[in-house]
This record gives structure tokens, C-alpha cells and sequence, in this order.
């Protein structure tokens, strides 16, 4: 790590002889759209590698075309995360288990670790318009060396602010002070940048009103107040344990940063991306502000938690996939059980559920040792999501009925008139982010 700083310019270089040969071959046709949720529209989620997505949206036409880009890569942590799933029932109780989402561990060290992050900004700033910002969500572990790489991808000129985001949850330590923030970096494509003033509250000394001439001031519960322009300090709560909005995924950011982000340099309409976008976050404030997104990530779990999420907001989108992403893992039993009377329904239902490669899952023993119990008697609980699709083309599924898990479970039953399956599939997401496609044969 202590040459690090001399070596930089040499990671520089290496970021960028790989930048140019992704310029020159392009992404390639190697995603597939494999689910069109709610007509789809612009919206975009992508399992997959970031980098060749990048260079597909290059390749297709989206250079200048995104507004905002919101970036939360890897730390540099050199831990492993998890997503938590409650999968069978013990004594009445649901059992935790710990699923592989994410590793932060790079083979050769900050070196490679600063390297791919230097070429995913090359190809962001590519497809960053001209007015447009990107936010770069690190931490104390490489924000200090990242900060030399931004200045010379985008231009020290260029840079706008270091946001500190504090909050109050996390560890302590009895060796240091408690870390309890993380850094976001704000950059510009140019001096042209859109950016809309936000305001927050300024306490009078005592809490009392001034009463100075031409001051407009405000009360509340704790007292008397003045509007002024936002600092860069943001105290925002992280997501509670308690909170509507947790997704279990390992890092999870709030909706209230990213809002506050979208408030500040986008308008309804703009178009957002979010290339490390673990449980959606981007995608399902930009659904709640009317802006449209593109998400990406590699992780299963971290692409069925953003869909799921997506799909209970009522979000149309694209779900697409990189050959080779998805696996043969889980399989499904489906019945179609036809209903003759007055309304001549169809019930479509799951009516089990198994692995081909249990251990493949990613999780730990002890729950590997229950799962034959769940499997056998409680396969509702491994599934998150499913739909139905009644005239499936053999491509892309295009859900006429879904269900997502929600705190009371899921139902594994629907039901459509007899007349309008005429090539039926039915789709299952599994709590692992397993995928499995039935189709009648």
C-alpha cells in the first residue's frame, strides 16, 4: 500500500489502455432482454458485468445521454457480504440464512481495485451529457486516492463538492473514534451543469426570533428558524431495522440520500443510472419523482431485490440479462388446473420446488442442513417473486399476473380465463435469486 500514491499514474495508464480497447470493440450483443415488466418503457434493470453494459449503452447510442450517475462501488473492504433470507420454519420461528451477495477482496490490492474503478469513470463520464453530475459513493478506505483518479478522468476544475453523509448507526471502536460517515464525491461533465439550490433550517441562537428586517423566519416544535442554502454535511438516518424500506440487502442505501441527490441536479424526466446498483435504491426513487433509470449489477440477489422492489412500486421496466448471468439451478413444479363452469378459469400454482446443486446456493452449513426440510415441506418460503405470462414468445416474459413476497408470505396460486393462455409461462425468482422459466409443453 505505501507506493500506491507514486504508482498512480501508472494505474492510470492501465485503466486507460483498457478503456480504449472496450472503445474499439464495443459491448457486443451479449444482453438479452428476458422480462418486460408493466410495458417497460425506458426504464432498464441489467444483471451482468457494469463495464460491458457500459460499453453496450456506448455502442447504442447513449454517449451524452444520462443526466445523473449515482456510483456506490465496492470500498475496498476486504470483507465479503451477505444478504439475509428467512427461509423454513422451526418451532414456528423463521431461520436466518446467509447468502453470498457480494465480495470486496481484490487479488492484487488497492492497485487493481483503483484501476477498474478508473475505467468504469472513463465509461461514465462517456455516457454522462453534457450538463450532466455524478456522485461517487466511497468511504474512508480509497476516497483519498479515488479523489486523484476523479480529478484527472473528469477534471479537477470539474469537481463541485465533498458531501459528507453522517449518521448515527454502525460500530464503535475503543481504539478510534466511531466512524459514522461515508464521502460522496460530485463532479460535473462541465461548467455547464444543471444544479437546483436545496434549503435546509438554520436554529436561532436560543431558539428565539431575530426579528431582523427583511428575514423571514419559521417555527417548530424545537423553535425559531431560518432557511438557508444546504451545506455539505447531510445527517441522514441509514435504513432502520424497523424501517418500510428495508430490503436485507447488505448495503443498502436510504431513499432519502438519493432523493436529495435527484432534487438537487435533475428535473422530472431526466434520465439516471446507477451501475453498482445492489438493492435498487436509484430505481425506486426515480420511479417516485417520475424520472427514468438505468440499474446494473452482477449479483443475483442484488438484481431479484431490486426487481422485486421494482415490481411492488409498479415500476415498467426491462429486466435484461448478460449471457452466461443466469443458471439452471432451480426448478419449479407448475399446475394448471382448468376450472369448467361459468367462469371457465385456469388456476395456475407452484406446486414444488428443488435444486439441481444445493451447495451452489452460497449458503452456510448449518442452513444447508435444513434446507432438505424446507424444500420438502415449506417451498413456498424460498419463493420471492413469480408471474405468468399467458402467450409467452420463447424470449422474453411479459407478466400478465405477479406476486411478491411480502411480511405475510406469498400466495403460489393465481388464476386467468382458460382462453387466454395460449402458450403459458410461468416465472419464479427464488430468495437466492435463482430464476426458472416453466412453459408447457
Amino acid at each position: 500500500m505505501k507506493d500506491i500514491l507514486f504508482r498512480l499514474p501508472e494505474i492510470y495508464r492501465a485503466a486507460e489502455e483498457r478503456y480504449n480497447e472496450i472503445k474499439e470493440t464495443g459491448g457486443g450483443d451479449v444482453f438479452r432482454t428476458v422480462e418486460t415488466f408493466a410495458g417497460g418503457g425506458e426504464n432498464c434493470l441489467v444483471r451482468g458485468d457494469n463495464l460491458r453494459y457500459m460499453a453496450e449503452l456506448l455502442r447504442s447510442g447513449y454517449a451524452g445521454k444520462i443526466d445523473m450517475i449515482y456510483a456506490d462501488p465496492p470500498f475496498f473492504s476486504k470483507s465479503d457480504y451477505t444478504i439475509n433470507v428467512k427461509v423454513g420454519k422451526q418451532k414456528g420461528k423463521l431461520t436466518l440464512a446467509r447468502n453470498h451477495a457480494f465480495t470486496d477482496r481484490w487479488k492484487d490490492g488497492m492497485a487493481e481495485y483503483l484501476e477498474n474503478i478508473a475505467l468504469a469513470m472513463m465509461l461514465m463520464k462517456d455516457l454522462l451529457s453534457e450538463t450532466g453530475t455524478i456522485f461517487v459513493h466511497l468511504d474512508w478506505h480509497s476516497s483519498h486516492y479515488l479523489k486523484v483518479i476523479l480529478d484527472q478522468v473528469f477534471g479537477e476544475k470539474n469537481f463541485i463538492n465533498e458531501i459528507v453523509w453522517t449518521y448515527k448507526s454502525g460500530g464503535a471502536s475503543k481504539r478510534t473514534f466511531a466512524r459514522k460517515h461515508d464521502v460522496l464525491l460530485f463532479y460535473a461533465k462541465s461548467k455547464g451543469y444543471y444544479f437546483q439550490v436545496q434549503e435546509e433550517k438554520s436554529y436561532n441562537r436560543d431558539l428565539k426570533p431575530y426579528r431582523f428586517k427583511g428575514v423571514r423566519e419559521y417555527r417548530d416544535e424545537i423553535g425559531w428558524y431560518t432557511l438557508v442554502s444546504m451545506k455539505d454535511v447531510w445527517q441522514i438516518d441509514m435504513v432502520g431495522r424497523t424501517s418500510s424500506e428495508r430490503t436485507g440487502y447488505a448495503t443498502q442505501k436510504p431513499e432519502a440520500l438519493l432523493k436529495r441527490i435527484l432534487d438537487s441536479v435533475t428535473r422530472e424526466g431526466d434520465l439516471c443510472a446507477d451501475f453498482y446498483c445492489g438493492s435498487g435504491t436509484l430505481g425506486a426513487v426515480c420511479e417516485k419523482t417520475g424520472r427514468r433509470y438505468l440499474l446494473c449489477d452482477n449479483s443475483a440477489p442484488a438484481v431479484m431485490t431490486a426487481h422485486k422492489r421494482l415490481v411492488q412500486l409498479g415500476s415498467p421496466h426491462e429486466l435484461t440479462e448478460e449471457e452466461g448471468a443466469g443458471d439452471d439451478n432451480l426448478h419449479v413444479q407448475v399446475s394448471l388446473d382448468k376450472m369448467e363452469g361459468v367462469l371457465d378459469n385456469t388456476v395456475i400454482s407452484l406446486t414444488g420446488l428443488n435444486y439441481g446443486d444445493p451447495e451452489a446456493l452460497g449458503i452456510d452449513e448449518k442452513n444447508l442442513a435444513l434446507l432438505d426440510t424446507v424444500v420438502e415441506y415449506h417451498y413456498d418460503e424460498l419463493i420471492e417473486y413469480w408471474c405468468i405470462d399467458p402467450d409467452y414468445d420463447g424470449r422474453t416474459v411479459r407478466p400478465k399476473l405477479w406476486r411478491c413476497r411480502d411480511k405475510k408470505g406469498i400466495d403460489i396460486a393465481m388464476n386467468l380465463p382458460s382462453k387466454q393462455l395460449k402458450n403459458p409461462a410461468v416465472k419464479v425468482i427464488d430468495v437466492f435469486g435463482n430464476e426458472y422459466i416453466y412453459t408447457k409443453t
